[in-house]
């Protein structure tokens, strides 16, 4: 497979990987807010299986660690990790326009931090995409 097709396919895999995250936490938000506060402690796992919402998010939990297996074929864990940490970034964004939560500028700059640290530690790694295309 050559260099362009593996970059290609790991683009998309960490892509995908973002959006699963963001919508694996987005709906496990929304999901233990529905469950009503006068549910005992110990029947709050069939409280939660009761929503849909719920369901969904223990399916796409499945899709995200298929996902996660697939670039890890691709990739060196060292350069996949730390670009999946965008998803920190996304979750912050996708709270304040889906939850409405607010966003203090305080966290406007970590999100500015985590994009920059993102940055400076996959550029360099570009040599281990080609290792792993050769292979």
């Amino acid at each position: 497979m050559n260099s362009s097709s593996v970059r290609l396919r790991l683009a998309f895999g960490l892509a995908v990987a973002i959006a699963l995250d963001t919508a694996t936490q987005i709906l496990w938000k929304v999901s233990a807010g529905n469950v009503p506060d006068s549910v005992a402690l110990w029947d709050i796992g069939g409280a939660m299986l009761d929503q849909p919402l719920f369901v969904l998010f223990g399916a796409l939990m499945v899709l995200k660690l298929i996902n996660w297996l697939q670039v890890l074929k691709i990739a060196d864990l060292s350069y996949a990790k730390p670009v999946t940490s965008l998803s920190y970034v996304t979750v912050s964004v996708a709270s304040f326009v889906v939850l409405h939560e607010r966003l203090h500028w305080v966290q406007i700059v970590g999100i500015l931090i985590v994009i920059a640290g993102v940055w400076c530690i996959s550029y360099p790694d570009r040599a281990n995409l080609d290792r792993t295309a050769a292979s």
